[in-house]
């Protein structure tokens, strides 16, 4: 790895990427991750490959640096195999303040898709009824709020099931949670600050502007603006991150495929049972395996 970024989400993680790009830097941020990334680093959390294998395979799609899950929780195993590799710790004015972005934007995520496409939407999330890319980062996530994010305090829910079937809900019992996360968010700060030396390191708040960063990377500071993305508010930022991506795109159309699979299979069931009442439930016994089976194969 050339670049590492360590920094916790709402650290203006987005910003920095759009800034890495703007420099000529190539990042792998969520989206990337997701579609050239994410089968190397869930081999990697399962303990069957090294961490080798994972910046290698960084390299073979040419991206020089990181950015968001998993690579910023498992930035101090990149940046141990990485020996040259410098390190942006992305920040906030306090821990407040972050704590209070984090909160409010996983609000606004959470309510996103209303009641009852929250209900439906995790419920296809549950069922796998998605593409293999987004199977795996669904797993990748999961793995990571288990044994980092709200390490013992894992709960079913999270990051959402058939079971909960409002967002209201949802937050009720996340929101906890989340707001716990201010001492992992300090833990993270503490432990890059006394692994990486200084001229190695930069911890950098947006606010403070390019040069901080141009400095570190030794390029020229650009003539525009600082970028500001992912602001708690600005809902089409992700509908056009995520949803117009080919990652969003190919996620939405498994998800029709499973769901016209199901409607179509649902009505064969039908059809049997009204077969069946014709002839007075005379087979159900084998109506009732043929619609087990139909249930069943949803995926296949």
């Amino acid at each position: 790895m050339e670049i590492i970024c360590a920094g916790f989400p709402k650290t203006s993680s987005k910003s920095c990427s759009n800034c890495l790009r703007t420099l000529g830097i190539k990042v792998a941020d969520y989206i990337e991750t997701t579609e050239f990334l994410s089968s190397v680093w869930l081999e990697y959390l399962d303990g069957k490959c090294s961490i080798r294998k994972v910046i290698a395979e960084y390299r073979k799609n040419g991206f020089q640096a990181n950015q968001d899950i998993p690579g910023n929780i498992y930035w101090e195993e990149l940046y141990h195999a990485s020996p040259n590799a410098k390190v942006i710790l992305t920040v906030r004015d306090s821990t407040e303040v972050w704590s209070r972005s984090l909160t409010r934007f996983m609000e606004q995520e959470t309510s996103r898709h209303g009641n009852p496409g929250f209900w439906l939407f995790n419920r296809f999330l549950s069922l796998g009824w998605t593409s293999p890319n987004m199977k795996n980062m669904v797993k990748i996530s999961e793995f990571i709020m288990k044994n980092h994010f709200f390490r013992n305090c894992f709960i079913k829910s999270f990051p959402a099931d058939w079971r909960v079937l409002t967002w209201q809900r949802q937050n009720e019992l996340i929101m906890p949670y989340w707001q716990a996360m201010e001492d992992n968010y300090e833990a993270q700060i503490r432990r890059v600050k006394e692994i990486v030396p200084e001229d190695r390191l930069l911890i950098w708040n947006l606010k403070d502007g390019w040069e901080p960063l141009c400095k570190f990377l030794g390029k020229p500071i650009p003539n525009t603006p600082i970028p500001h993305d992912n602001k708690t508010g600005d809902l089409k930022f992700v509908e056009k991150y995520f949803e117009e991506s080919n990652v969003g795109k190919e996620m939405f159309a498994y998800m029709k495929i499973y769901a016209a699979k199901f409607v179509l299979k649902t009505a064969l069931i039908s059809g049997a049972l009204i077969y069946e009442k014709r002839n007075d439930f005379k087979i159900t016994k084998s109506v009732l395996s043929f619609a087990k089976k139909i249930l069943f194969s949803v995926q296949n």
